[in-house]
């Protein structure tokens, strides 16, 4: 069977131990747009757009024990969230300034294309792209 898709959007939640702090990471540091929350019995989630998708965090009673499991890209599980940036170098030393770990600098991977990678204040890894100098060659 082949899933049938209905967008070119996808959702992806993010379980925190520490809603204001990443609240303040992806509404302020981020500055991705808030959308809403909601409230059902033991989570309360916060939505904020991300292009066409949405980013989801999750705050659940109780709260879980664990911080982001060990492990470094090359493990099994989610080890990794993409976003698509124009202003990278502004928004890494924003990340820097707000005392997130940066965990590879920004990188020029081709003629035109940066990316770096930082960590939320959960430890979860975001890679920031920047390929508009891609677009316009």
């Amino acid at each position: 069977m082949v899933a049938v898709i209905n967008n070119d959007a996808i959702e992806i939640g993010i379980v925190v131990r520490d809603a204001e702090k990443s609240l303040a990471f992806y509404r302020d540091v981020l500055g991705l747009p808030y959308l809403g929350d909601l409230e059902f019995p033991g989570t309360h989630m916060w939505r904020f757009a991300a292009g066409g998708s949405v980013v989801k965090l999750l705050e659940q009673v109780p709260t879980p024990a664990e911080a982001n499991p060990a492990g470094d890209i090359p493990a099994t599980g989610l080890r990794y969230l993409s976003l698509f940036v124009s202003n990278l170098d502004e928004l890494v030393a924003e990340c820097e300034a707000y005392g997130c770990v940066i965990a590879i600098p920004v990188t020029e991977f081709q003629p035109g294309a940066k990316f770096a990678f930082v960590e939320d204040p959960e430890g979860n890894r975001i890679e920031l792209l920047d390929v508009a100098g891609l677009m316009s060659a």
